[in-house]
């Protein structure tokens, strides 16, 4: 037994050994990578890097490359010293950030820099990065709502059709559009098209059966070849006239509603007859 704890415990030493060594290898690796990007940012930026000193800045550099890999390196070649801050206090989304800002610059540095936006971006991932970047505080609220389906269908909606998803989130009338998941993917699916149909549809669809026959097979009508107006009336008739119409058809006695019939025509030829014999005899002076 106790051997078998002395072979347990020698090779959790080993894994620990070569963990560290691979670490301290990696970070010796970036250290140099560090160092080139200093002596870029002290060309560019002299007084940040002389204000904080080109060794101490270095330490941070490579501490972040670690982390971040060439996203990293990229950011703060593009970006310059300040980013190396924004990156360091990103905590556990240090990686999403750092794709951020090495793709969009400057532009993402104010997602990064609020709670709200930064905490969408750890619980929705890039796609939440990205829509924060195009569409700002107009997507926000509908991010909040609505989560990763309105991630995914904002990336692909330009700035208007962003802020028109946003108005029918605000109208009572059409709020449950704006949530509706099946919509959402429509929206990502298709992107502008598919917006500027709901635009101008927004009332029709706010019905639950016009919504289920657009969603069902949305194409023709994106199209043109179909009408929402086609379908709903296609759909009252199936869903609606057609089980009225049955319903009444196997709850009619039809022998008494015969019967019926015959007798209210025998005694309309009863009551009119004696008024045309009248009509027809001659008139005495």
């Amino acid at each position: 037994m106790m051997i078998v704890r002395r072979i347990l415990w020698i090779g959790l030493f080993a894994s620990s050994l070569s963990i560290a060594t691979c670490s301290n290898g990696l970070a010796q690796g970036k250290l140099g990578v560090a160092r080139e990007i200093v002596e870029q940012l002290a060309r560019k930026f002299s007084k940040e890097v002389s204000d904080e000193g080109v060794e101490k800045l270095t330490a941070r550099v490579q501490a972040v490359l670690v982390r971040t890999g060439d996203e990293g390196a990229e950011a703060i070649q593009r970006i310059g010293p300040r980013a190396v801050g924004i990156l360091e206090s990103s905590g556990d989304e240090i990686t999403s950030a750092a794709k951020l800002l090495a793709k969009h610059g400057d532009e993402a540095i104010e997602v990064l820099n609020s709670p709200v936006r930064r905490s969408l971006l750890a619980s929705l991932g890039d796609d939440a990065g990205e829509v924060l970047v195009k569409h700002g505080v107009v997507a926000e609220k509908v991010l909040t709502a609505s989560g990763a389906p309105a991630a995914k269908a904002l990336v692909n909606l330009s700035s208007q059709n962003a802020r028109r998803l946003v108005m029918l989130a605000d109208e009572a009338g059409t709020a449950k559009l704006a949530s509706n998941p099946d919509l959402l993917a429509l929206f990502a699916r298709f992107g502008d098209r598919a917006m500027d149909f709901v635009w101008r549809n927004k009332l029709a669809l706010s019905t639950g059966t016009v919504l289920a026959a657009f969603l069902a097979n949305p194409e023709p009508f994106l199209d043109g070849t179909l009408q929402l107006a086609e379908s709903g009336l296609d759909s009252l008739t199936t869903n609606v006239a057609k089980p009225i119409a049955e319903k009444i058809g196997s709850n009619t006695q039809w022998t008494l509603v015969l019967l019926a019939a015959i007798l209210c025509g025998s005694l309309l030829f009863f009551f009119r007859k004696p008024r045309k014999n009248q009509e027809a005899s001659p008139k005495t002076e």
